[in-house]
């Protein structure tokens, strides 16, 4: 029986042709395994769906709006027009029409199935299928993920949901974005999509939250304690926001204090869950100050070199317990893993819980221990993995709570500390470390007289790409309706937690948001597209991504028709095109267009500035002419201005001021050498001797 795996990279071919052929040999464009099996690979996708203007001229950008929005069932595929695309595409049919079972061992997951699928159905090939799910690439995670593959068959809901979630996303995203640009008249393309939107809708939100914020002054009553005795105050239990007016009459109304008491509680704190790919983006950005794709990006190399588990999770649990030793053993020569060796640790066992695992289990470290190569942003993000996996296995932290408190009557006073006594699993980060009791040796002379102190309410925050990705996955605390906020927790959010990173990284490239300092603010183009229309345009709605991933959510477990879908994805692609219509407001280009510095004195083309210097706009086209800024930098003239740079480029003399190594300044006339890029200087001062 002649087997052919279709994998989604040659790395992933290799490596599969190692471990279950026990070595291969590449022959045009292929893999054959010592014992026969065929691997071939995709780069990615290799399909795509047929553009709509090439169904129908009336559906592309030349057409007018009398033909939108379009709307397309079952959009055809093409091979992606591209010659070493179209070459692999056919080394990958070629040898799927010669197999018995074809085994799909792309990436496990919606859209690894989807570029198999896409493949398989263009080719017009029916041959037995079986999936090859693999969740760590480790040659005993390949090993027990061949043994127990499953049939083709059983992964046709996953395939549809990919199909579906691409037509959707094509349909609502070319008919939205064509009609905004074209009903606004705008010379640019005002890029609007299923799922960018709303996320761009959220930082426009934010930033206008913080821009608008109007600060609340309020008072509070407290109770200093003594210098000496530990920087505390004791608050009025309640904390209520009061005016200045009733906390004087709470102040002028406090008398003896009485029921003085210190109450201790310990606290046992479990260690942090394992990783997702959502909690470990956050982590790295607030830590590490990392973005989300380059995240995502480092953690998939280290998953290619098997030194952890898949790292597009959704999951912070892992099915079972049963692969844990062997992979501690692995580790043993590690200090740490050796005393949980040693000690007989086991995992905290609510990490354990099959029913929360879908697709993958949490990521976490393999088998493989040879890391001693490891170097630079490889290193750092194992270690954070590596350090949340082994504390899983410690004992619980023990926290001692004290509190301090005391009545006046009516009010009661009181104030908190804490310190750890034991730090179980918080020992294996540097962060934490055992405190001393500070508020035991209080008593009630060390309280000072009764104060108002005055406060204020604090604007929200910047979000970060940390705190992005976490508000898209928890969307729905935005919705005021139950249903709708139960439908989105359900789902996880807008995005899925193999996009998120790649939808923050588009608004980036469209110019709709920037990233300042580690904040993330939307620009004036991002801000007037959403300006563009009403609030409650669905578009803006983490409501409409969220209802239709519940949908492709039925796609995927067999609950709903294709046909269904279809007719819900038209329903709203016919709303939006009437919300546009009706409301779209003229935007502006929201940014200025760029200032013509000059006519190219080379080619006749504009001239931009740029960060280095001054640049013709015809680079593309082989003109190279550039007027570096630092130009006379060594002559003591760090920066040739603007106006400088327009005479320069007309051809005219600048008079400059430059200064020579002794530090003498002159002044001296320069032009503009053409040819060489070079700003050139009159006769230079003579030395003094």
């Amino acid at each position: 029986m002649k087997e052919v795996f279709v994998c989604e990279k040659p790395s992933v071919a290799r490596d599969l042709a190692k471990t279950l052929s026990g070595g291969y040999k590449e022959i045009g464009g292929h893999y054959q395994g010592n014992d026969g099996r065929i691997y071939v690979s995709a780069f990615g996708h290799l399909v795509t769906c047929v553009k709509p203007e090439e169904m129908n001229s009336n559906w592309g950008w030349k057409g007018d709006i009398s033909h939108l929005p379009f709307f397309i069932k079952d959009i055809p595929r093409k091979v992606i027009d591209d010659t070493g695309i179209k070459k692999q595409y056919k080394i990958i049919v070629d040898q799927m029409k010669q197999a018995d079972v074809i085994v799909i061992a792309t990436d496990a997951g919606r859209e690894g199935e989807h570029i198999f699928r896409n493949i398989y159905k263009l080719a017009g090939i029916n041959k037995p299928l079986k999936r090859l799910w693999v969740q760590d690439s480790t040659d005993s995670g390949i090993l027990k993920a061949y043994e127990n593959m499953k049939d083709g068959q059983d992964y046709e809901g996953l395939a549809e949901a990919g199909k579906l979630r691409e037509e959707s996303d094509l349909l609502i995203g070319l008919n939205a974005t064509q009609l905004a640009t074209k009903v606004t008249g705008n010379q640019k393309v005002l890029s609007l999509g299923r799922v960018q939107t709303p996320t761009l809708a959220m930082i426009v939100k934010r930033d206008l939250a913080i821009e608008n914020f109007s600060k609340e002054v309020f008072y509070t009553v407290i109770a200093p304690i003594k210098d000496g005795k530990g920087a505390f105050e004791l608050k009025l239990d309640k904390d209520e926001r009061l005016d200045k007016n009733h906390a004087n009459t709470i102040l002028n109304m406090l008398g003896n204090r009485t029921g003085w008491k210190i109450d201790k509680e310990i606290k046992k704190e479990k260690p942090k869950g394992l990783f997702d790919l959502t909690t470990l983006q956050e982590y790295m950005n607030k830590k590490h100050k990392w973005g989300a794709k380059k995240t995502l990006t480092v953690t998939q190399k280290l998953y290619e070199s098997k030194f952890v588990t898949y790292p597009r999770t959704d999951s912070t649990y892992i099915a079972s317990d049963e692969n844990l030793p062997g992979i501690l053993e692995k580790h043993q020569d590690n200090n740490v893993v050796n005393h949980i060796l040693t000690e007989g640790y086991k995992i905290e066992k609510t990490f354990v819980n099959p029913s929360k695992v879908n697709d993958h289990e949490a990521i976490t470290i393999t088998t493989n221990a040879n890391i001693k190569n490891l170097e630079g942003d490889q290193k750092l993000l194992y270690n954070e993995i590596f350090t949340r996996f082994i504390a899983a296995f410690y004992p619980y932290a023990v926290k001692e709570i004290t509190t301090l408190s005391f009545s006046d009557g009516e009010y009661r006073f009181d104030t908190k500390d804490s310190r750890y006594i034991e730090l179980g699993w918080r020992s294996l980060y540097d962060e934490e470390k055992k405190s001393e009791d500070t508020l035991s040796n209080v008593t009630l002379d060390d309280i000072l007289d009764y104060e108002l102190k005055e406060k204020a309410t604090t604007p929200p925050k910047y979000y970060t790409e940390g705190s992005l990705i976490n508000d898209m996955k928890n969307a729905g605390k935005f919705l005021l309706d139950k249903d709708e906020r139960k439908m989105l927790s359900v789902v996880q959010g807008i995005g899925t937690v193999a996009t998120r990173a790649e939808i923050i990284e588009k608004l980036y490239q469209r110019e709709f948001i920037m990233n300042k300092n580690g904040k993330i603010m939307s620009t004036a183009l991002g801000r007037e597209l959403i300006n563009m229309m009403p609030d409650d345009f669905s578009l803006y709605n983490v409501k409409l991504t969220a209802f239709f991933e519940t949908l492709l959510a039925s796609i995927e477990k067999g609950e709903l028709s294709t046909e269904v879908f279809y007719e819900e994805l038209e329903g709203m692609v016919n709303k939006m095109a009437k919300e546009i219509r009706k409301n779209a407001k003229q935007l502006s280009s929201g940014k200025k267009e760029k200032e013509v510095i000059a006519k190219c004195p080379n080619c006749g083309r504009p001239m931009y500035e740029n960060q280095k210097g001054y640049s013709c706009s015809g680079y593309k086209e082989g003109c190279s002419t550039t007027l570096w800024k630092n130009g006379l930098e060594k002559l003591g003239k760090k920066n040739i201005s603007k106006t400088e740079a327009q005479k320069l480029l007309s051809g005219k003399k600048v008079n400059v001021a430059l200064k020579s190594k002794a530090g003498n300044k002159y002044k001296k006339d320069v032009t503009f050498n053409t040819k060489t890029n070079w700003i050139e200087v009159g006769q230079l001062p003579p030395l003094k001797r």
